[in-house]
């Protein structure tokens, strides 16, 4: 059977906020692990922050997220064949404790577990996982856990892995294959069906994903783009002292884009227009823009509304 992906409406993270959590005494060592949670974290952020999670705009426009904060658990270490519920019980704890953040008002935060070099989950069959556990104000609680063989490539791939199914299907409810796509148990999702193709993105080592669009796996960057690009958006008529408010939508959230106003009629005695600028975050992917512009004379004005996209918004480019 044919590779086919289905949004089944469930609950998805749209602009995931990751807390990474190092677990274990071993984090913490003197000398430092390889690799150290300064190496994983910085792999984490090039992850979540650049190009790679642009993808998954195609899944109910998922964008780019970014790190939360972290924490080194040195109170206790995870056992040789640690389990889901042992995982969730350490988020469970710190939250509770308040030495981790709890979930912020639009359950956008995944908490990312790292465990030390060569400590393998129960039966060993899995190097990585996400799911949910409910909490005491029955809120789903969603976090992944990433195992360790001792080199940053690794970690940073299986991390990629769980982020990006974390945020298309959290609960086992959204994005999922077909009957067939997979052959193993579980949810069956993105990075399952591309295991063992990876690539280079930002940096970071991450693992290519199943790209609907394209019915392939697809190690995802941005698209290609020449910036600066630049154009006319829309172009409006007002009447005299009139203020009125224009939207347009589906920018891409990675975009550095500015906007002006440029009267079309001439006015020789003063200032014409002024105009504002309102930002929506429509979705993880995508932006609206509600530009508000106003006639400052007596008499009707024609205008263009310019936009002119100088880059991306997190590396200048």
């Amino acid at each position: 059977m044919a590779i086919n992906f289905t949004d089944h409406g469930g609950a998805v993270i749209q602009f995931v906020r990751v807390y990474l959590i190092f677990w274990g005494n071993a984090w913490a060592s003197n000398p430092p692990p390889t690799p150290t949670t300064a190496q994983v974290t910085d792999a984490i952020n090039r992850i979540v922050s650049g190009g790679y999670m642009t993808g998954l705009a195609q899944y109910r426009g998922i964008g780019q997220g970014y790190i939360l904060g972290s924490t080194t658990v040195t109170s206790s270490s995870p056992v040789q064949g640690f389990t889901d519920a042992q995982v969730a019980s350490l988020v469970q704890g710190l939250i509770s404790a308040g030495t981790i953040p709890n979930l912020d008002r639009d359950d956008q935060t995944l908490y990312c577990v790292f465990t030390p070099k060569g400590i393998g989950h129960q039966g060993g069959g899995s190097i990585g996982e996400h799911t949910y556990y409910t909490d005491s104000s029955s809120r789903r609680v969603h976090f992944a856990w990433v195992t360790n063989n001792g080199t940053l490539s690794e970690v940073s791939i299986i991390a990629s892995h769980e982020i990006c199914e974390s945020a298309t299907d959290p609960e086992g409810s959204a994005v999922l294959g077909d009957a067939g796509t997979c052959s193993g148990g579980g949810w069956c999702e993105i990075g399952d069906v591309c295991e063992g193709t990876d690539g280079t993105v930002n940096g970071a080592s991450v693992q290519s994903l199943w790209s609907q669009k394209d019915k392939k796996c697809v190690v995802f960057d941005y698209p290609a783009y020449s910036f600066p690009i630049k154009g006319v958006q829309f172009t409006g008529t007002l009447t005299a002292n009139q203020s009125q408010t224009w939207y347009t939508f589906n920018w891409p959230a990675w975009w550095q884009t500015i906007w002006s106003v440029m009267p079309t009629s001439v006015n020789t005695s003063g200032a014409q227009v002024t105009w504002s600028v309102a930002v929506q975050r429509a979705s993880g992917a995508y932006i609206t823009y509600w530009v508000t512009v106003t006639n400052k004379t007596n008499t009707p004005i024609t205008f263009e509304a310019r936009y002119q996209a100088l880059g991306l918004w997190n590396t200048g480019a």
